[in-house]
C-alpha cells in the first residue's frame, strides 16, 4: 500500500487525535471533582497543567528527533502514548494515578507540533497559514465532537466511558497513520544530533538565530495561559452559576469547537492571502481581548454564548497565523525544532494557565476572566511593537520577486 503525504491524511490523523483529547480535557474539572477523586480547584489546575509541563520539557526533544529521524516515527510514538495514557486515566481509582496518566501523556505528546512540521514540509510559503489552518480546523472538529461525545458517554456509561473510548480511538488512529501516513522529511538536509537531554539548552541556543520565533514563542505562552485559565474556570463557573453537568459543559465546548472550525477551516484560507499573517494575528488578539474582558459582566447563558464567538474566532485566527509565522521565519532544516520549541512554550502556558486559573477562581470567581482579558491586551501591544522583526508570506514573495528581477 502506497502511503501519501497529503493535507487530507494529516487532517484525519489530527482530527481523530483531538476527538480523543476533546473527550477528556474539557470535562476534566468535573471528572476530577467526582467523589472518586474529590480534587480541589487548585488540584484540578495542577492536573490539567502536569500534561503541559511534561510537554514543555520534552517537546523540543521530539522536535529535534523529527528533524533527524523523520516526522512519521515521532507521530506514531505520540499516538501510541495517547492510547496508553487514556486507558490508565479511565481505569484510575485514585487522584495520584490520574496525575501519572496525564504526565505520561505529556511526555509522549508531540502530535500537534509534528503535524505542523509535516504541513510545513509539504506546503509553499503562500499556503502555509492555510495549511496550519487545516490543523486548527481538525483541532476545532475534535472539540466539536469530543466534548459532546464525552458528555453523552459519561451519562450513558459512567465517568470512565469517555477516556476509555478515547484510548480505543487513539489505537485506531495509530493503525490509520501506520498504514496511510508517509514520511515528509526531506532527506539530505543537515540536522543537529537527535538526542538531547529534555533540560538541554541547545534548542534555545539555536532559536537565538531566529528572534521572530523567540518573540512569537513568548507571546503564544501568554495567549495559551490566558485561554487555558478560561478553559478550567468556565465549567467550574458554569456548574456554580447555572448548575452545569458534564454533558452541559461538553456541549458548550462543542459550540466553541464549531466556531473554531468555521474560522480555521474556511476563514483563514480566505483572509490570510488578503491581509497577511500579521494583520490576521492582530485582529485575532483583539477579538480575544474583548471577549474575555467582557465575559464576567453578563450573567445569563445567552450572553455567554454570544461572547464565546469573539473568543473562539480570535483563537481560530491566532493559532494558525502564529504557527505559520514561526515556520516562515525558520530555515527548512530547523522547522521541526523551532515548531517544537514554539509548542513547548504553548505547553508551558497550559501549565501556568490552569494552575493560576484554579487558584484565582477560588479567590476571585468570575473576575478571573477579566485577568485573562488583561493578559491578551498585553500580548496585543507586544505583537504590534515586535511585528517589524517578522516576515510573512507577502514579504517573502516580494523579496523573491526582487531577487528574481
Amino acid at each position: 500500500m502506497k502511503r501519501k503525504a497529503s493535507l487530507g491524511i494529516v487532517f484525519v490523523t489530527v482530527m481523530l487525535d483531538l476527538i480523543g483529547f476533546g473527550m477528556v480535557l474539557p470535562l476534566m474539572p468535573l471528572y476530577a471533582s467526582d467523589p472518586r477523586f474529590l480534587a480541589t480547584p487548585v488540584q484540578i489546575g495542577w492536573l490539567m497543567g502536569i500534561y503541559s509541563l511534561m510537554q514543555f520539557l520534552f517537546m523540543p526533544l521530539w522536535g529535534r528527533m523529527s528533524d533527524r529521524w523523520g516526522r512519521r516515527p515521532v507521530l506514531l510514538i505520540g499516538l501510541a502514548g495517547s492510547a496508553i495514557s487514556y486507558a490508565v486515566y479511565g481505569w484510575a481509582e485514585s487522584l495520584m494515578v490520574l496525575f501519572v496518566s496525564r504526565a505520561v501523556a505529556g511526555v509522549m505528546g508531540a502530535n500537534i507540533a509534528t503535524a505542523q512540521a509535516i504541513v510545513a514540509d509539504i506546503t509553499p510559503p503562500e499556503k502555509r497559514a492555510a495549511g496550519m489552518g487545516m490543523i486548527g480546523a481538525a483541532f476545532g472538529l475534535g472539540f466539536v465532537m469530543g466534548p459532546a461525545l464525552g458528555g453523552v458517554l459519561s451519562q450513558w456509561g459512567g465517568i470512565a466511558a469517555a477516556p476509555l473510548t478515547a484510548a480505543v480511538l487513539s489505537a485506531v488512529n495509530l493503525i490509520f497513520a501506520l498504514f496511510f501516513l508517509a514520511e515528509t522529511r526531506v532527506h539530505g538536509l543537515p540536522t543537529a544530533k537527535a538526542w538531547i537531554h529534555p533540560l538541554s539548552l541547545a534548542p534555545w541556543k539555536e532559536a537565538m538565530r531566529y528572534p521572530a520565533v523567540l518573540a512569537l514563542s513568548g507571546m503564544i505562552f501568554l495567549v495559551i495561559a490566558a485561554f487555558a485559565a478560561f478553559e478550567v474556570v468556565l465549567p467550574l463557573w458554569g456548574e456554580a452559576k447555572f448548575g452545569w453537568t458534564m454533558a452541559d459543559a461538553g456541549w458548550v465546548f462543542a459550540y466553541v469547537g464549531v466556531l473554531i472550525v468555521l474560522v480555521q477551516g474556511g476563514m483563514v484560507r480566505r483572509v490570510v492571502p488578503k491581509w497577511g499573517e500579521k494583520k490576521a494575528a492582530r485582529i485575532g488578539l483583539a477579538l480575544m481581548t474583548a471577549g474575555l474582558s467582557l465575559l464576567s459582566l453578563w450573567h445569563n447563558q445567552t450572553a455567554l454564548y454570544l461572547l464565546l464567538i469573539p473568543i473562539a474566532f480570535g483563537m481560530g485566527l491566532v493559532n494558525p497565523t502564529f504557527s505559520a509565522l514561526v515556520s516562515l521565519n525558520s530555515d527548512p532544516d530547523h522547522q521541526g525544532t523551532m515548531l517544537g520549541l514554539f509548542q513547548s512554550l504553548s505547553a508551558l502556558g497550559r501549565v501556568v494557565g490552569p494552575v493560576l486559573g484554579g487558584m484565582m477562581f477560588a479567590g476571585l470567581g468570575e473576575r478571573t476572566f477579566v485577568m485573562s482579558g488583561a493578559v491578551m491586551a498585553v500580548v496585543l501591544m507586544v505583537f504590534v511593537q515586535r511585528q517589524t522583526i517578522m516576515r510573512d508570506h507577502r514579504q517573502m514573495a516580494a523579496t523573491s520577486a526582487g531577487v528574481g528581477g
